[in-house]
């Protein structure tokens, strides 16, 4: 009786064990026909006991699987205890359910009848595994520099094997945010790829241009009724297409750069693990647009200029050198490169300010595109200066190029409602012509360049081998200009300015001279020029300013009348923050009363009134005086000289030489005189070098000259001592 109970007892044991077991729990015999099948294992496949009592394993495995568990499953049967994995599919949703089984045989009296086995549902592990070993992949792939699209087309493919036979789709939006482009969609028909390629981010645009427009997620779960899909209903359905699902996709500033969407060829509404798999799918995605955007914008910026956007010098050398191995000298064909310069753009910064010269320059970019399209490539080389490449070209349309240049460049600029002029030079050379290498033809197109400065800007000149001995010279002035000071090499001429209503001499105007033992006497329109660019300028002016006003003050100890010393200012000295400390400073120092010293500019570097204003108002506080150089020929509107403290207008020789045979010339100089004299001003006029012009200049009324007709400028030791 107690061996009954005890047997009772354990069997009952097992049979709770069995039953009541965490796991899926099975019995099979030797055909592979279930015999048992526990809650769990019901839970797990979908079927009833007296179902499954009904099948054998194999019905349920699925395909992948099948023959490797049927391989298992003889081996246990054979009398061997086995751990596998395998896959069933799921009743009614036909879902796969990933397993990890333990069985053993079921022996009876030394023999085998059949086997049990524990199952555990390993489904979300080996999906969480393959998910994370699929974005590790992706990441690797980023990692590695493998293409935008490879990467894109990955995410798609790794998302499909969790999405229940989905379609999915990336869309990318475009830089301005209004369309969405095509990404990734290999499983959808190429057609329907292309026809919503650029669909618009908008209201009532199917799932996806919704779901970006919204900012939100939009789940369209029967295309056929629901009216987002209004006006692309008839196209979807057409590929089979019945439900759309879709999600916006967003950078780290929260701005939308995409959406990630879902096509399922049946009426479909998402599952909770649908929507994490969706999340996960979005957060991958992004990830990968945002490192990509950013990425080609670090490319952009290695090789374009950050101002304008145009190539820079390391992309430009890169396609002139591309263009040279695959120009066909044999049939005659050129290469030309173009070297551009804006004329005058220092004045520009200077007086109107880094701001208006950077609007400038990309006014100035905007335009060579427009006037050249496609034709070239336009590089930015640094500050103003611009490149351009012109392939398979002959020397006349490389000629009619740079005309169109030349005629688009000189139109008028309206900038933050200011007017800007600008012309520029251009320098041109050829390939095979004059050089076959990218340095040595952009070297010789910059001589040409600055050969038509020369010829008075605004124009263009092709290279010749002549260039190159002027090109030497002004290296040369330039190394040698950079020792002068140091060198004690410059030395200063005087030009006196007489009183026409008393002949008598009443100031002098310094001018700068330089002689060097290797380049002999260099005249001020070669030097000077050079000086400015290089800044080297500030130190000269500095110096010529204290040595002028030494000079007068010797004047005065040996005796002479007093007299005013006139100093000319360049653009670079005017707008240096030190002018005004310098001057004053210089004055104290060398003991001259102010009201000696004539500052002398030029109306050109009045542009930028607002400065020009403060910095001359400073000037007069100092007690100088203040006089306008080359008066009539620079771009200040004459209602702005009421508001400089001006005390002299210099009539620009150029109106004085043919005022006794030109009577245009004449009313010019009438009408600056008896402009000067209604706003208080004094008149000088430069460059009197005949009696009929010293006749017409005291008929009306001028009140000071200077020119050759007094004296030519001299040394100080050669300067006249009475008028």
């Amino acid at each position: 009786m107690r061996a009954d109970l005890s047997g009772s007892f354990n069997i009952g044991v097992y049979k709770s064990l069995f039953d009541y077991n965490h796991d899926a729990c099975y019995a099979v015999d030797m055909d592979g026909n279930f015999t048992l099948f526990n809650e769990e294992a019901v839970a797990i496949t979908g079927y009833s006991p007296q179902e499954a009592f009904e099948m054998n394993f194999v019905s349920i495995v699925h395909e992948d699987y099948l023959q490797e568990t049927i391989e298992h499953f003889r081996r246990v049967t054979g009398g061997t205890r086995e751990r596998f994995e395998t896959a069933i599919l799921k009743k009614d949703s036909g879902e796969r359910v990933d397993l990890l089984l333990t069985v053993v045989p079921i022996l009876v009296d030394g023999g085998t009848i059949g086997a049990v086995g524990c199952a555990q549902d390993v489904t979300k592990q080996k999906e969480l595994e393959a998910l994370l070993s699929g974005q590790n992949r992706i990441l690797e792939m980023i990692a590695t520099g493998a293409s935008f699209q490879e990467v894109l087309d990955q995410i798609i493919l790794l998302m499909e094997r969790f999405m229940n036979g989905a379609r999915c789709s990336i869309m990318i939006a475009d830089q301005e945010g209004n369309r969405l482009m095509h990404g990734s969609s290999p499983s959808l028909p190429d057609e329907y790829n292309a026809a919503v390629n650029g669909i618009p981010i908008g209201l009532s645009v199917g799932s996806c241009g919704t779901a970006a427009y919204l900012r939100r997620s939009v789940t369209v779960t029967d295309i056929g009724t629901d009216p987002l899909w209004a006006d692309y209903r008839d196209f979807a359905l057409s590929f089979g297409l019945k439900a759309c699902w879709s999600s916006p996709l967003f950078d780290v500033d929260q701005r939308v750069i995409g959406t990630f969407g879902l096509y399922y060829d049946h009426s479909s509404s998402p599952r909770e693990k649908d929507m994490q798999m969706i999340q996960k799918a979005t957060d991958l995605t992004s990830l990968a647009i945002q490192h990509y955007r950013a990425k080609e914008k670090i490319n952009f910026m290695a090789y374009h200029d950050a101002l304008t956007g145009l190539p820079n010098r390391r992309l430009f050398d890169q396609r002139v050198q591309a263009a040279l191995a695959k120009t066909n000298v044999s049939e005659g064909e050129k290469l030309c490169l173009m070297f551009l310069d804006l004329d005058r753009f220092k004045i520009v910064n200077d007086s109107l300010g880094h701001t208006m010269g950077d609007k400038l320059l990309r006014y100035v970019s905007e335009n060579l595109k427009k006037c050249i399209g496609n034709e070239a490539v336009i590089s930015r080389q640094g500050g103003d200066e611009f490149a351009i490449l012109l392939e398979h070209t002959t020397k006349e349309e490389a000629k009619a190029v740079a005309d169109r240049i030349l005629n688009t460049m000189s139109e008028l600029f309206l900038i933050d409602g200011t007017e800007v002029y600008i012309t520029t030079s251009v320098g041109m050379s050829f390939y095979p012509d004059d050089g076959e290498d990218l340095g040595v033809l952009l070297s010789k197109a910059d001589i040409a360049m600055y050969q038509a400065k020369k010829q008075g800007r605004n124009n263009y000149q092709s290279y010749d081998i002549l260039l190159d001995k002027q090109a030497f010279e002004k290296l040369q002035i330039e190394n040698e200009l950079r020792k002068a000071l140091e060198r004690n090499e410059f030395e200063l001429h005087y030009q006196p300015i007489f009183q026409l209503c008393s002949n008598k001499i009443v100031g002098a105007e310094a001018l700068l001279r330089w002689k060097n033992e290797k380049v002999g006497s260099v005249p001020p329109q070669a030097f000077i020029p050079i000086a400015e660019e290089t800044g080297l300028i500030v130190p000269i002016g500095e110096w010529v300013l204290k040595t002028a006003l030494l000079q007068l003050k010797s004047w005065r100890l040996e005796g002479m009348e007093p007299l005013t010393i006139s100093v000319n200012l360049s653009v670079r000295q005017f707008y240096q923050p030190k002018l005004i400390q310098m001057i004053r400073e210089t004055l104290q120092e060398t003991g001259v009363d102010p009201c000696c010293l004539t500052i002398e500019i030029t109306e050109s570097m009045t542009m930028d009134v607002e400065a020009a204003s403060f910095i001359l108002h400073e000037l007069k506080k100092l007690g100088v005086n203040i006089s306008i150089d080359d008066f009539g020929t620079g771009y200040s509107s004459l209602n702005y000289l009421k508001r400089f403290p001006i005390d002299h207008l210099k009539i620009d020789r150029s109106f004085i030489q043919d005022i006794a045979n030109n009577k245009s010339d004449e009313n010019i100089a009438t009408t600056i005189i008896l402009m000067a004299h209604n706003l208080g001003l004094s008149v000088i006029a430069e460059g009197v070098e005949t009696q009929e012009q010293l006749a017409l200049l005291k008929h009306h009324k001028c009140n000071e000259a200077q020119g050759y007709l007094f004296s030519k400028p001299v040394p100080a030791e050669q300067f006249p001592t009475r008028g």
